[in-house]
């Protein structure tokens, strides 16, 4: 009789397992989540720029020609570097609109509601676990002395959503590929 080792019954299971890439679908959640935390940042940074040139001393306003001084250059400085934040912002709000629709449109396909509501609240919300087991199971009543049952749950529907989303990536991708060929 043929002795069979752990490794060849797990390199054969692998073989009739497709494999998802799911490190790859949380990576790109994550940098989709810090591109938003940064665009809050820069609009953080705008808005004390902004009160920075309001805040600036008043001028005596006279008929008397008088030559161009330092604060003259300062504010043209600051008007300039605000006109850049603001371009700056509005086109990485408009990468990170693009972004989301494409999660979203992933999210579509995703059959399980609570998969879909963890993703979002998590990655587009941008929330802590507990406020994800809390949004989610808030409601029961046992939460409050089992919250972190609850959040463990929690981690187990996001490691499904993540394998669900990884999967219709990998399909579409697949599909994207066919239609590509056949044309």
């Amino acid at each position: 009789m043929m002795k069979v080792t752990r490794k060849e019954v797990n390199r054969l299971s692998d073989m009739n397992e497709k494999r998802y890439d799911v490190a790859t679908v949380k990576e790109r959640l994550k940098l989709y989540r810090d591109a938003e935390r940064d665009i809050d940042n820069q609009i953080e940074r705008l808005e004390r720029l902004v009160a920075k040139m309001t805040s600036a001393g008043t001028k005596i306003i006279t008929d008397m020609p008088k030559a161009p001084s330092a604060a003259d250059d300062r504010m043209a400085e600051l008007v300039g570097l605000k006109e850049e934040l603001e371009l700056s912002i509005k086109k990485a709000i408009k990468s990170q609109s693009e972004k989301r629709d494409k999660i979203e449109s992933i999210l579509g396909y995703v059959q399980h509601p609570d998969e879909r509501a963890v993703i979002r609240i998590r990655y587009i919300d941008r929330e802590n676990w507990r406020t994800v087991a809390k949004m989610m199971f808030g409601m029961n009543d046992d939460f409050d002395y089992r919250e972190d049952t609850y959040v463990r749950r929690v981690h187990k529907i996001h490691g499904s959503a993540l394998l669900d989303m990884a999967r219709i990536m990998d399909e579409l991708c697949g599909m994207k590929a066919d239609s590509q060929t056949n044309e």
